[in-house]
């Protein structure tokens, strides 16, 4: 199954998702292209539209929800959707001509106690980066917390986080109560639970010109938590299959290949698959082959996920998705 990307326009965006496939339809600046995403509308402040919808075979035309009631287990295997019914992962591409705010999402704790929040943990692939960005990852050492509060909402602020360099086929998983920032000139893969709740610290007004956005200062200082600890994994030269991450949300399985066939980790239950570089055809049996170029993300159901093949027709680097 294959998706219609939801583009969404950015105050800090650009135009290189242009060159994953996506058809830009303006001249505006882009930050986001939601490649699989099943969100309720009212939990989502930042696009108009919350739920991709399938654009290829039999499931043309529908969401990952109304697949989910179709289907059920054909579809997501041993995995839960929400409470809600909906799809469990939110997976996009960023695009960051600027700096994105200073941020920071809520644990499990915090929406316990606030009614209305979403938890969001996320991880970062680096597909592209300019020279000298950087990606803010947590704070530096030594930090304490009445450093934070009293430099929150202020330029200040910056200058407490740890300046990672951003190189591509590099990864960074960010748990929830991690303050962070994604750097000008990089574009990432980012995989993520089923949220849209972010609480800006900072927000980079003054040195680009922006107009003013809300700031969520008191919202944002009760979410972090300085113990959240953003785990790092450098490139890989060369071939091979890695595990990038493994959380109670999902997990994460870099594959390298420059010829032959891609092996699925575990071809029993539903995988996304993420084309961060080169290209694919995706075989399974009783469906016609397809292309998926760089950009491309497709979902793999559990009932065909033992069929399915990955044949790479041009050096490739994909990620694979599993539900937790």
């Amino acid at each position: 199954m294959t998706f219609e990307p939801i583009l969404v326009a950015k105050p800090w965006g650009g135009r290189k998702l242009e060159s994953l496939g996506k058809s830009l339809p303006d001249s505006e600046s882009y930050g986001e292209s939601w490649e699989i995403a099943d969100l309720p509308l009212d939990a989502v402040t930042s696009a108009a539209v919350t739920r991709t919808v399938s654009d290829y075979g039999p499931s043309a035309g529908s969401t990952l929800g109304e697949l989910i009631s179709q289907f059920g287990d054909a579809l997501l295997g041993s995995a839960s959707a929400t409470i809600l019914g909906d799809f469990p992962l939110l997976v996009k591409y960023l695009d960051a001509k600027e700096h994105l705010s200073v941020q920071v999402h809520p644990d499990a704790r915090f929406i316990d106690e606030c009614p209305g929040t979403y938890l969001k943990t996320e991880s970062w692939y680096v597909v592209e980066a300019e020279p000298g960005a950087v990606l803010y990852l947590g704070f530096r050492d030594g930090v304490e917390m009445e450093d934070v509060k009293e430099s929150a909402g202020a330029q200040a602020m910056v200058d407490l986080l740890d300046p990672v360099p951003a190189l591509a086929g590099e990864f960074h998983h960010l748990p929830a109560g991690t303050v962070h920032a994604l750097g000008a000139g990089v574009v990432v893969a980012e995989i993520q639970t089923p949220s849209d709740t972010t609480f800006r610290l900072y927000d980079w007004i003054e040195e680009y010109g922006r107009a003013p956005r809300t700031l969520h200062i008191a919202e944002g200082l009760e979410a972090i938590r300085l113990d959240a600890s953003p785990g790092s994994m450098g490139l890989i030269e060369g071939d091979g299959r890695r595990l990038l991450v493994d959380t109670p949300h999902y997990s994460i399985v870099e594959h390298r290949s420059s010829l032959g066939t891609i092996e699925l980790r575990n071809p029993s239950e539903l995988r996304i698959v993420m084309v961060v570089a080169g290209e694919l055809v995706v075989s399974t049996s009783g469906h016609d082959p397809i292309r998926l170029a760089v950009g491309r993300t497709a979902v793999v159901p559990a009932s065909t996920a033992q069929s399915v093949e990955l044949e790479v027709i041009a050096p490739a680097t994909v990620l694979e998705i599993a539900l937790v």
